[in-house]
């Protein structure tokens, strides 16, 4: 897995580097002292893992994650725990409070790695299915869904509710795997809690998209992934 260090403190680099040295998939693609550096390296290259910190000069960590419209897998460490919770609604994969020991750092590396291997799971499933159809689980049975029936996708806790033309599904995933699974020319992230169809999109009005019977908000952090999607 090819990971960057995003962290404002040297110290921070260099124990995380110490510790990831000792697990032979683990390879740093680079090292960034904020998160703008961070992003525009993202905008050329793409890696499997974020270690992020969270208080950093000019960009927020948590800010620059919202910035992502389809960000790799996240391990926070901060020295501050009164973020986690907002950090694990963003779907990081682990919270490493700051100092934190090579046993703790294991543990996420645990994490991360099932992550992956279940991404990489499910991303093959939905390929192997048809190009215009989807499974997808619910709590009691498992939906065959033509991807031209759905609307949009809102975020419900660890559920998803899912919009088509004629009923709503609540889905056992998260929206941010939909972010991964769905073609990027059909669907579109426009919020943190809201994809919708570009086809079902009827309007866009200011800072919200208009479609046949709802009006749903564009995230300040989407905007420009909006605009340069659509536009």
């Amino acid at each position: 897995m090819k990971y960057i260090i995003v962290d404002d403190e040297p110290i921070a680099h260099t124990i995380i580097e110490d510790y990831a040295v000792s697990l032979n998939d683990l390879h740093l693609a680079g090292n960034f002292y904020n998160a703008v550096d961070a992003l525009a390296f993202l905008q050329k290259e793409q890696v499997d893992l974020i270690f992020l910190d969270i208080e950093m000069p000019k960009l927020k960590g948590l800010d620059f994650l919202r910035t992502l419209t389809n960000p790799p897998l996240i391990v926070i460490t901060s020295a501050y725990s009164e973020f986690a919770v907002e950090s694990y609604e963003l779907e990081v994969c682990d919270y490493l409070l700051k100092p934190f020991s090579f046993e703790r750092f294991l543990k996420a590396y645990a994490k991360v790695s099932k992550a992956k291997e279940q991404s990489s799971t499910k991303s093959k499933t939905v390929t192997d299915a048809s190009p215009t159809s989807i499974f997808l689980k619910g709590d009691k049975e498992t939906h065959h869904i033509q991807l031209d029936h759905i609307k949009y996708l809102e975020s419900y806790g660890s559920y998803v509710k899912l919009y088509l033309q004629t009923e709503m599904l609540l889905i056992h995933e998260s929206i941010s795997h939909f972010e991964e699974v769905l073609s990027a020319d059909q669907f579109i992230r426009v919020h943190r809690s809201f994809m919708v169809s570009v086809a079902s999109i009827k309007s866009i009005v200011g800072n919200q998209i208009k479609l046949e019977g709802i009006t749903i908000p564009i995230g300040q952090s989407y905007k420009a992934a909006v605009k340069n999607r659509l536009f």
